[in-house]
């Protein structure tokens, strides 16, 4: 099954949160006077540079995907219908799984 938005927006926000916590490792160590090896320095740096792309593809992906609902609102599509958990999806996450946010089964 597909990515919806809502699964997007999550792994967005933490391709956010490890990049926030490699610029804070980053200030820890420009604060010390611990140095880093060749290698260690270009793995950190090859961490944050694929962070950052992670972190871009998914906003493309997002914005993407977005403007295709644009597009399908704008063009007044009546066979196009689209239920909210089918957008922002029911959260693959394990946090926000609950039993009240399951689909409800058409009779």
């Amino acid at each position: 099954m597909a990515d919806t938005i809502g699964d997007m927006i999550d792994k967005l926000t933490i391709a956010n949160i490890r990049l926030w916590n490699l610029e804070d490792e980053r200030r820890e160590l420009s604060l010390t006077a611990k140095k880093l090896q060749d290698t260690e320095t270009k793995a950190f740096l090859k961490r944050i540079s694929s962070t950052n792309k992670e972190r871009n593809s998914l906003i493309d992906q997002i914005n993407g995907a977005l403007g295709v609902l644009v597009d399908k609102a704008f063009e007044k599509d009546s066979t196009f219908t689209l239920e909210a958990h089918e957008l922002l999806g029911l959260g693959k996450n394990k946090f926000y799984q609950t039993e009240d946010r399951q689909p409800k089964c058409k009779n």
